[in-house]
């Protein structure tokens, strides 16, 4: 169990700071995309862990409602982040002020609920939006002000050993 916990906290240290690192992607919409894509892959990885099925229109549904629920102000921000890197020159720097961060500390926040929920026995089906929205709220105020803390060094994940043809 406690290497499932160390596992878990691995793969979200990782795709937080991938997501804080997508961010930085110059093109509008494109950094929105990639970003949504960590968090889905997070997901997937941490539901495999744990053992639960995934599935992916769900969790997309779960994802935007703890978002959209409970970071309004960050969310339109992201946008207007993504959105205003199509500025030439400050646009691209205020854009990168915004993103990383907001990318990396929403990405945390959801890998923490969900992997609390998975490790106490929950899965995607009985995943309660409403219940969980607090303390969505919670990690990401938390994740933000870490994310503020933290060095700029980006974890490496451990490569598994390829396997040989033969």
């Amino acid at each position: 169990m406690v290497d499932r916990k160390k596992r878990a906290q691995e793969l979200i240290k990782y795709h937080s700071y991938a997501s804080g690192a997508f961010g930085l992607i110059p093109v509008p919409g494109a950094d929105v995309a990639a970003v949504s894509a960590a968090q889905l892959s997070l997901i997937h990885k941490l539901a495999k862990l744990y053992e639960v099925e995934f599935a992916q229109e769900r969790t997309r549904a779960i994802v935007g409602a703890l978002l959209g629920g409970v970071m309004p102000g960050a969310l339109s921000s992201s946008v207007l982040g993504s959105a205003v890197k199509a500025v030439p020159f400050i646009g691209t720097a205020l854009g990168v002020a915004v993103m990383p961060a907001l990318s990396l500390a929403a990405t945390q926040a959801l890998g923490r609920v969900f992997a609390q929920h998975f490790e106490t026995g929950g899965t995607l089906l009985d995943f309660d939006v409403d219940a969980m929205r607090e303390h969505f709220r919670k990690e990401f105020e938390a994740a933000k002000n870490e994310a503020a803390d933290a060095p700029a060094e980006a974890p490496q994940m451990e490569e598994q050993p390829a396997q040989k043809a033969g």
